[in-house]
């Protein structure tokens, strides 16, 4: 189903507009964030970052199993209510603290553990419920592609309103902003309740469940063991996102300030040219009826390495560009695919504890690609590091078409 016709239904289009409009909230937020903890404690504003992204790694497991758990319609506009109070009580928090750059800064902290707690229990939640939004499969990749395209439109929108509002308002109330957009999230909600399942089919069972996190943890490795297809695809994005963070996180800004001796604006042409191209395979992908199976997925990485390969010898910026540019089309492939295959292949109790899994993995990756490009990029030439994680990323997309196609072979 086209993603246009998606987008005619209007209880899609309250949903995705409302997290369209909350992600480009989350822009503003993450710009006033960064930006105040630099001018509290320098660069020890990374720990910041850090922790938001720990938080994210330590909470998405349970965050999973506790969607599944609870009524799902009410623990998104519950998380959200949570972000809004937690964001919109900041710039008031800041004043209290005063003058006061630690305490200001262990604000922030608080808040940013606040927030990203609760978006690990939101985003399982929400996507445990798109298949009840879409209605029917052939409807589902086209509701996972609008609902993954408002991350990258809000990355591509977010950075320029950010300047413009700023032009207009204090930085602190960029935080009132993003309190105001998780409300609108919130309304949004709780008046599409009626598409949501009220509890989980687990919750049927029997008048009376016991929480019991060692069960649950079994019951869900249990099911991955199971779908081996499925395990050994999240283990290969986890190392690709090893190899993509170390290249396009970092060695996309070394190579354009040390080497295409380009300046901050540069780098912005290069990653909107990223944003701008998985936009496009998103919704080429998304649109499209035909039903992609991990062999696409494979051979999206397969793309992905290519593109950065031309990114990591580029001779001067406008190739760099191109290179992003096909990159990007093998992107978001693995996150459709999978996501799919989490919200059709395994009971609907189970969504989000296998989805925060997915979430896991992929966020372990990109931390982890981001501390080990420190020595790989002091012991190797920029150049030469960033072709070794391309080709690792190659290597994983060759072996997965293979693997596939033995997989798939009549016997």
């Amino acid at each position: 189903m086209s993603l246009l016709r998606m987008l005619c239904k209007r209880h899609v289009l309250v949903l995705w507009s409302s997290q369209l409009l909350s992600a480009i909230g989350d822009q503003f937020y993450s710009v006033a964030l960064v930006w105040m903890a630099i001018e509290f404690v320098g660069s020890a504003a990374g720990i910041l970052i850090s922790a938001g992204s720990l938080t994210t790694l330590l909470c998405s497991l349970l965050g999973g199993i506790l969607a599944d758990r609870w009524n799902r319609r009410w623990t998104l506009v519950g998380t959200d209510i949570i972000r809004a109070l937690a964001v919109g009580l900041l710039p008031l928090l800041l004043l209290y603290a005063g003058k006061s750059g630690q305490v200001s800064f262990w604000v922030l902290m608080g808040v940013t553990i606040t927030v990203e707690a609760a978006g690990s229990l939101f985003d399982p939640a929400l996507q445990a419920s798109i298949p009840f939004f879409a209605g029917d499969l052939k409807a589902l990749s086209a509701t996972n592609a609008l609902m993954n395209a408002t991350q990258r439109l809000a990355r591509l929108l977010g950075p320029g309103l950010t300047g413009f509002i700023l032009l207009v308002i204090p930085l602190p109330h960029l935080f009132t902003l993003d309190a105001f957009t998780f409300g609108i999230s919130a309304c949004a909600l709780f008046l599409l309740g009626s598409r949501f399942v009220a509890k989980p089919a687990a919750k049927a069972e029997s008048a009376v469940v016991r929480w019991n996190l060692g069960s649950d943890l079994v019951q869900m490795f249990g099911l991955l063991k199971q779908h081996r297809r499925l395990m050994w695809a999240l283990l290969s994005l986890g190392l690709s996102n090893i190899a993509w963070s170390a290249v396009f996180m970092v060695g996309g800004p070394l190579l354009v300030s040390t080497v295409l001796k380009g300046d901050a604006g540069a780098y912005g042409l290069l990653v909107s040219v990223y944003g701008v191209g998985s936009i496009l395979s998103l919704f080429a992908v998304g649109g499209s009826n035909r039903h992609y199976t991990l062999h696409a997925m494979y051979i999206g990485q397969v793309i992905l390495s290519l593109g950065f390969l031309l990114l990591s010898f580029a001779p001067m910026l406008t190739i760099a560009m191109c290179g992003a540019l096909i990159a990007a089309f093998g992107s978001p492939m693995a996150d459709l695919i999978l996501l799919k295959m989490i919200q059709t292949e395994f009971p609907l109790e189970h969504i989000g504890k296998v989805y925060s899994v997915r979430m896991q993995i992929s966020i372990a990756g990109l931390a982890l690609g981001q501390l080990l490009s420190v020595p790989l990029f002091h012991l190797l030439a920029l150049r030469d590091a960033m072709a070794l994680c391309s080709c690792l990323i190659l290597l994983i997309g060759i072996t997965g078409v293979s693997l596939h196609k033995l997989s798939s072979a009549p016997k």
